[in-house]
């Protein structure tokens, strides 16, 4: 099975989705706080799910694990996203509730998301300072 990391650049790659080379890997971390208990019988089983847009339709990037019966999770699996310089990279972060029963997103409750760019997210640009050079 590949990995879904190999799976994006491959589909990137395919698709031709970016024109710039790559300048760097991108690893974001993810939490969630105060998640909607829609059960009243028990608490969520979240799961975040990182989509990207190419072409105006969204595909899977990766996944995390499923925290089971947690309303504030912190994610240890790390999303690792090629950052193109000067490409507007639109990123959908969607929660869902996994069954302990099914680990599939049909039978998944959708719990939220939220959508950004990975500018907004990503590597902060840093100035350049100046170098003083002394004797």
């Amino acid at each position: 099975m590949k990995k879904m990391s190999n799976i994006y650049e491959s589909a990137a790659n395919t698709l031709g989705i970016f024109n710039s080379p790559c300048l760097t890997k991108v690893e974001l971390r993810v939490a969630c706080k105060g998640i909607s208990d829609r059960d009243a019988l028990s608490k969520p089983d979240p799961c975040v799910i990182l989509k990207m847009q190419s072409h105006g339709q969204w595909f899977e990037v990766d996944r995390t694990e499923v925290i089971r019966t947690c309303i504030n999770p912190v994610y240890s699996k790390l999303f690792t996203v090629d950052f193109y310089f000067e490409e507007v990279q639109r990123l959908r972060f969607e929660v869902h509730d996994i069954s302990s029963n099914h680990n599939g997103l049909k039978e998944a409750d959708f719990l939220g998301g939220m959508e950004c760019t990975l500018g907004q997210v990503g590597p902060q640009r840093a100035l350049p300072t100046p170098c003083l050079l002394g004797a």
